[in-house]
């Protein structure tokens, strides 16, 4: 019995200690954790993805900007500053100043004008200034606007009748544009003028010179060796149709 007992004892002993063991290995396994060594490793592509592209030196330089091309325009028969600046979309005043113009309503049939157009500066409006690639356009043709006013012409005056070197009949508009191209004024003896292609805005006048002069987009001449007008007498303003349209007696 004792030696039967001295066993068990032996045993237990034994099972006590390993569990005993077990259970110190286990704490220091919770009070210590293994700490893992991380490493960061770029694969060798990544790292050639993400350094920065290094620009080619032969690359072109930029493009600088385009200098803007000015457009000149020849003054027609029947122009006037307000019609060259609603045919291009500019103001008179800008037209004006691109120009060194001082007085809005003298022109002359052939002047060259600048057109002010987008980044055009003003200190280039001159002659010599203009470049090489200096570009005309065609004159529009010029159709009637279904929704426009009538023209509406008037004789106005006639300045210094009997005076052939001053006589001057002005007709103006009261209406809607006019191509005054075929329209005849005359006297009641039958003395006939022709007018030639001018175009009459709205508010536009034109003066009838009797004497001979270079007609101009606000001065016309008819060439008359002697006057026309006096007091008494009646001018007939028609169109190309025969229709009178005015009629004048001279005070």
């Amino acid at each position: 019995m004792n030696s039967r007992r001295l066993i068990l004892y032996l045993i237990l002993n034994v099972m006590v200690s390993a569990l005993a063991t077990f259970t110190v290995l286990w704490l220091w396994d919770r009070a210590h954790p293994a700490t893992a060594r991380v490493v960061n490793v770029t694969p060798p592509l990544l790292a050639a993805s993400a350094a920065p592209a290094a620009a080619p030196t032969d690359a072109p330089p930029p493009a600088l900007p385009a200098t803007p091309t000015l457009t000149v325009y020849t003054v027609q028969s029947g122009d006037t500053l307000g019609s060259i600046a609603e045919q291009f979309d500019v103001s008179v005043e800008d037209l004006m100043a691109a120009n060194g113009l001082t007085d809005p309503d003298v022109l002359s049939v052939g002047q060259t004008l600048v057109i002010p157009v987008e980044g055009f500066a003003p200190a280039t409006a001159t002659a010599a200034a203009l470049p090489t690639n200096v570009v005309e356009p065609p004159r529009p043709t010029a159709t009637r606007d279904s929704t426009a006013p009538l023209p509406q012409l008037i004789i106005r005056e006639v300045k210094f009748p009997g005076l052939l070197s001053e006589e001057t009949l002005v007709i103006a508009n009261l209406g809607g544009p006019v191509d005054l191209a075929g329209w005849t004024l005359r006297d009641e003896a039958g003395t006939l003028y022709t007018f030639p292609s001018l175009t009459l805005f709205e508010g536009g006048a034109v003066s009838l010179h009797t004497a001979s002069g270079e007609d101009s987009v606000i001065d016309l001449y008819w060439g008359q060796a002697a006057v026309v007008w006096a007091s008494g007498k009646t001018a007939l303003l028609s169109d190309p149709d025969g229709n009178l349209h005015a009629r004048f007696t001279v005070p």
